[in-house]
């Protein structure tokens, strides 16, 4: 984790100090090497968030491009007392969970049902598969042109000869990053591909973005599950070619 709490107090790590989980108060000691991004680690996390995973420094780097205040909220479901740590979650209410490791879909669709306005920043960068199938991206995608002007959104009838197929059925926005930890110089310059949830007709919607482009889109707070549907109802109802 990237902050603890020492005296009551939300804390990046500090060499030398010791600090407990906000989750669930055990005792965690500061990692400050010159190797790895500075966090926190557990002296135990028996009792912690059963939803919690290693972080590797792919996974910590993107929650440190949001305010620290957004940064490993805990939220409540008042209704059935379930919590859980977001690892970002914004102040109009999106969760932005950011995943490397493979993920089980039956807690990838627990964590979409808890958190439900979402979107997933994904590694897909972790298997060589992965990073050699989106290199042909534009073969497998048409641009949507809209009389003479060139939008940035794309409809793909083969998202699964791109895109890992166990995030194709994301009822929420799934973020490809290829440029993570694994990253081949074969990349450099690849865009994130944003992979909006469901159909329009046969095909799915993507968006090539920026890194830049997808952090100032969250950080103005212009996404929401509202704001997808929206450009979806919209893609939908244009005449284009």
């Amino acid at each position: 984790m990237l902050t603890a709490n020492i005296d009551g107090n939300r804390s990046r790590p500090l060499p030398g100090a010791i600090g407990t989980c906000p989750f669930c108060h055990s005792e965690m000691i500061p990692r400050c090497g010159e190797v790895r991004v500075h966090h926190w680690a557990h002296k135990s996390i028996a009792n912690c968030d059963p939803w919690r995973e290693p972080e590797t420094d792919w996974h910590r780097e993107w929650k440190n491009e949001f305010p620290l205040r957004w940064q490993e909220k805990i939220l409540n479901d008042k209704k059935t007392g379930e919590r859980h740590i977001a690892d970002v979650h914004t102040l109009s209410g999106l969760t932005v969970e950011v995943q490397h490791s493979r993920l089980d879909p039956k807690e990838r669709r627990a964590r979409e049902s808890f958190y439900q306005d979402m979107i997933w920043i994904v590694d897909a960068s972790r298997l060589a598969g992965n990073r050699k199938k989106i290199l042909n991206w534009r073969q497998f995608m048409a641009r949507i042109i809209q009389g003479r002007t060139k939008t940035n959104l794309y409809l793909s009838k083969e998202a699964q000869n791109i895109f890992p197929d166990d995030w194709l059925s994301s009822p929420v926005p799934v973020c490809f990053d290829y440029m993570g930890p694994k990253s081949d110089p074969a990349l450099d310059g690849l865009p994130l591909f944003l992979l909006y949830p469901g159909s329009i007709g046969d095909k799915r919607l993507v968006e090539p973005l920026p890194r830049d482009g997808l952090l100032r889109s969250i950080l103005s707070e212009q996404v929401s599950m509202n704001s997808v549907r929206d450009i979806m109802h919209n893609v939908s109802r244009l005449r284009i070619r």
